[in-house]
């Protein structure tokens, strides 16, 4: 009972602390995407304030450009002949056709120019004479005008001799047009440094008003703040919630630069922005890791407690699961053991039948092949088709019986008493000789021969057939592209090595494990019977021996052969099983398939034995 309630209190503890822990870490998420708003919104006021300072940068560049050209005007010789003719004749026609003509019509933010004589309008170049200051002219000879129609510019004053003095207006809407253009996501708000004039856009267009016309709400409160700013001389970004033209409300951002930091010195900068939809999604971010980070953080918390209580339960069920993993083990290895015992019966059983009616057949074509011979000797010189089609007759016929020997080859069984003692390299090389006719012009064939004086106990005809099967077999796949054979041995341990290796066309997976079975090639119709591997890995089996094959398509195939030498245990796998080579058939001799059944046998004999 008192160990029940411990658990049960570590139980009360254990949850108290997971209840803590995820308070702790719903608050300090909250807290994080809190700093993240503000890291973000201080991200995006730098990035703005980068906008302004470029737009800055190509307000001043406008209007110096313009003052630069008005100057080189007003300075020219022309103007002040001008001048002179006008003082001495009081005609202003000349004059006034001369100042209309002006070089500054070509600049893209000129509007007019105003010739003035002891401050009363003289000559303009557009004709207007209704021109009225607006504020006093600054330090940068800069003062705003409007005309009779309301329209505002900013004048350029040049001061000359005798009494005569020039504005040169500058289009304000050119001016913002062309310095920051119209258009996108942002709006960008101008004040003159006296806050008498705005300059904002509308739809794809340039608004001049005085301040104390607003539009809108969002533009009266963008107003507002950008005089604040010009009037602490603070440069500031700050949010707001508006209301849009469809009355949904939204955050934007607005941040200012008044004219005292800008490089023009004319005019207070703002920048207003909606947030609402960069800062939207880290919001909803984080409310969605907070709710699916606290169900997870559940069912953690339920999973770890469903665990506790069901500890016992999975115990017992592993240890039944270990024992039934062990008996899916042993059932797989008998059942591989059983399809390489059903191939070898197939062998067998192939065998059995070819030795049956090798003989009969071989007799059957026989007489086939010699009566064509004896027909196409009696035929006259003349019936070339006759013999064409008795000589094909004799092709088919000498086809069939090699075909027949061979499937002969491929069961026939070694015998001990048919096996002399060889040496390994003389045979090789002998083999080697009598395949060169069949060798391509484009192959060449490397022997590296480190066997000498090496001998084995084999049958020398069988040797030989199982080098040239594999050399004929390489020449095929060099031939045409061309290659290199290399033909090596050497000793390694009791066993001497048998190396071929060329770099043909190559064989991929499937191709590989298929090779070795009868009758199955890759050749077309009538160039290969595909018996050619299965009696070479059954040459080796035969004398105790072991074969690799390792290919790629593309990259060539290697067959190593392991034959032991006089004097060493022959009883070993036909092939691989201890991870040489890329290839491995998993099939066992046939004697040591026997040995494992009889053994398994005499198990279960002496098991019978012990339940009587």
């Amino acid at each position: 009972m008192e160990k029940k309630n411990t658990g049960r209190a570590v139980f009360i503890i254990a949850l108290a602390v997971a209840v803590v822990c995820i308070a702790a870490g719903v608050f300090n998420v909250w807290k994080s995407f809190a700093r993240f708003d503000n890291s973000f919104l201080a991200e995006k006021d730098t990035q703005f304030y980068s906008l302004m300072r470029s737009d800055d940068i190509n307000l001043e560049n406008s209007i110096s450009a313009f003052v630069r050209e008005a100057e080189t005007f007003l300075s020219r010789e022309v103007l002040k002949a001008e001048i002179a003719g006008w003082r001495e004749s009081g005609e202003t026609e000349s004059l006034n056709e001369y100042i209309s003509n002006n070089t500054l019509t070509t600049n893209p933010v000129y509007a007019d120019l105003v010739m003035y004589h002891n401050d009363e309008v003289l000559c303009t170049a557009s004709g207007n004479t209704d021109y009225t200051a607006v504020t006093g002219i600054d330090a940068n000879s800069m003062h705003l005008c409007k005309d009779g129609s309301d329209a505002y510019y900013l004048a350029y004053r040049h001061e000359a001799a005798g009494g005569i003095s020039y504005d040169v207006l500058i289009d304000l809407a050119k001016l913002y047009a062309t310095a920051i253009g119209t258009g996108g996501e942002r709006d960008t708000m101008l004040v003159d440094a006296t806050s008498t004039l705005m300059l904002t856009t509308g739809s794809d267009e340039v608004i001049v008003s005085p301040v104390s016309k607003a539009p809108d709400e969002k533009t009266a409160n963008f107003r507002d703040y950008l005089i604040r700013c010009q009037q602490e001389g603070i440069a500031d970004g700050m949010s707001v919630d508006l209301i849009d033209e469809n009355g949904s409300a939204y955050t934007a951002r607005m941040v200012a630069l008044p004219s005292e930091s800008t490089v023009n010195g004319e005019f207070a900068m703002g920048i207003l922005a909606d947030y609402e939809d960069a800062i939207a999604p880290s919001r909803a971010a984080a409310e969605e890791i907070l709710i699916y980070g606290g169900l997870a953080m559940l069912g953690v918390i339920g999973l770890l407690l469903l665990l506790i209580f069901m500890r016992r339960e999975n115990a017992a069920s592993s240890a039944e699961l270990r024992i039934l993993k062990k008996k899916n083990e042993a059932m797989e290895e008998i059942n591989q053991k059983m399809q390489a015992l059903a191939h070898h019966q197939r062998l067998e059983t192939i065998g059995t039948m070819t030795a049956s009616i090798a003989h009969d057949f071989n007799n059957l074509l026989t007489p086939i092949m010699g009566y064509s011979i004896m027909t196409m000797e009696m035929l006259p010189a003349d019936a070339t088709d006759l013999q064409d089609n008795l000589m094909e007759i004799y092709d088919a016929s000498v086809k069939a019986k090699d075909i027949v020997t061979r499937l002969a080859e491929l069961t026939k069984k070694g015998k001990e008493e048919n096996f002399d003692e060889i040496e390994v390299d003389e045979v090789i090389q002998s083999a080697l000789k009598v395949t060169l006719p069949a060798k391509p012009k484009e192959v060449e064939v490397k022997a590296n021969f480190n066997a000498e004086g090496s001998i084995i106990k084999a049958d020398r005809t069988q040797i030989s057939q199982m080098v040239m099967n594999i050399v004929l077999n390489a020449y095929d796949a060099m031939r045409g592209e061309g290659g290199t054979l290399l033909v090596s041995t050497r000793i390694s341990g009791e066993e001497v090595v048998l190396r071929f290796k060329d770099s043909g066309c190559g064989m991929d997976t499937e191709t590989l494990s298929r090779i070795f079975d009868p009758f199955y090639t890759t050749k077309e119709s009538g160039k290969g019977t595909g018996l050619g591997l299965a009696i070479v890995a059954q040459i080796v089996e035969t004398h105790g021996g072991k074969i690799y094959v390792d290919s790629e398509p593309g990259k060539g195939t290697e067959f190593r052969i392991y034959i032991p030498l006089i004097g060493a245990d022959i009883e070993s796998l036909a092939w691989g099983m201890d991870g040489k080579g890329k290839f491995d058939t998993k099939r066992y001799s046939v004697n040591l398939i026997r040995k494992e059944l009889a053994r398994i046998q005499a198990e279960k004999e002496e098991e019978d034995a012990g339940t009587k």
